[in-house]
């Protein structure tokens, strides 16, 4: 019981710390309850910046298989490194983001098809008040591995064509 009351009460300062100041006018409150055992309970106050949340955004996955040889896992390391070194103030903000995911895992298997998938590959997709409205297979990635410089370049690109897109409507 010691052990579930501490994990509870663990659960619950990760709730607190992770909530987000804002002033008054942008904050939602919100009350989070944790039951430590079966007549105490805990309150936990947390906010949320209701106005600021992002809603519309730029992913950027990666997808790769369980398997993976060294030039995969270079496509996933340039990629990252290409968004985190040019869009560092897009991703802190919410408009970008970077997601490996392994299309191997049963729960992700749906993306073969969603993005005419046939090898690892680096998609950007654009997300308007949460729905998809249009994404773009970087195919040319596995072209430009051998050349860290082309291949930055051919990202940043890309996704920068994507931000202004979606900045200008």
């Amino acid at each position: 019981m010691r052990i579930f009351r501490t994990a509870v009460f663990m659960i619950g300062i990760m709730i607190f710390c992770s909530s987000v100041e804002a002033d008054e006018k942008n904050q939602a409150e919100t009350k989070t309850q944790v039951m430590i055992n079966d007549s105490t309970d805990v309150s936990i106050d947390t906010t949320v910046l209701a106005e600021n949340a992002v809603k519309d955004k730029i992913i950027v996955y990666y997808f790769h298989g369980t398997r993976r040889c060294a030039t995969c896992k270079k496509l996933e390391a340039y990629s990252e490194e290409a968004i985190k070194e040019k869009f560092q103030k897009e991703i802190e903000s919410g408009q970008l983001e970077f997601l490996p995911i392994n299309f191997d895992e049963e729960e992700n298997k749906h993306f073969i098809n969603d993005y005419e998938l046939y090898t690892k590959a680096l998609v950007i997709c654009e997300y308007d008040n949460d729905k998809q409205v249009k994404w773009k297979n970087l195919d040319k990635i596995w072209e430009l591995v051998n050349s860290k410089e082309d291949y930055f370049k051919y990202v940043q690109d890309e996704i920068g064509l994507y931000l202004k897109d979606s900045s200008d409507e």
